[in-house]
């Protein structure tokens, strides 16, 4: 038996429009002729966080994801990148995988939430997290937590700017105590 016919499948499918973006907005403008001090770093951001959706809190509490907009990677690679531009803008070297044999202090940064609010027209980032200094025998030198919000017309440029101011101040406070 031959079966014969003609199939038209029509694969084109509107797909949602998306803009990717990055939470990294720091440019490196460092002056630095040396380095302060080295120091390594360990980022973790919590699960639901850590993903490429960009999260949106409703006025129930409730969670969805932000339509048309993605994180480019995932939120702890760039905050990383980030926050080592944001060291070397202070002149503090930054080291991702350093050697068990080097005794450098480690600054351990734990992003706890990292979403967006819609509130009157504008959106509300907010991001609390934890860090803490250890130095290389393990004892801490110093601890702190941070909750940043910021507003502005586009969720994604409000949530780098909350996530820079973050930086900068842990920045500032790690400088000061590496001196």
């Amino acid at each position: 038996m031959l079966l014969q016919g003609c199939l038209n499948v029509n694969l084109k499918s509107v797909l949602p429009n998306q803009t990717y973006y990055s939470l990294d907005s720091i440019n490196i403008e460092s002056k630095c002729h040396n380095t302060l001090a080295n120091l390594a770093v360990n980022i973790s951001v919590l699960s639901p966080f850590d993903g490429k959706d960009i999260l949106i809190y409703n006025s129930n509490n409730e969670i969805n994801v932000l339509e048309s907009y993605k994180w480019i990677d995932l939120p702890k690679n760039m905050i990383r990148n980030a926050f080592i531009k944001a060291g070397l803008n202070h002149c503090l070297n930054i080291e991702q995988n350093p050697s068990v044999s080097q005794r450098f202090n480690t600054l351990k940064i734990n992003v706890n939430e990292l979403y967006v609010k819609k509130e009157e027209g504008q959106y509300q980032s907010h991001i609390y997290l934890y860090y803490e200094l250890m130095a290389y025998d393990m004892s801490r030198i110093k601890r702190d937590f941070i909750v940043m919000n910021t507003r502005d017309s586009n969720p994604a440029i409000a949530m780098q700017n909350a996530m820079k101011q973050a930086l900068e101040k842990i920045v500032s406070s790690v400088k000061m105590k590496q001196q």
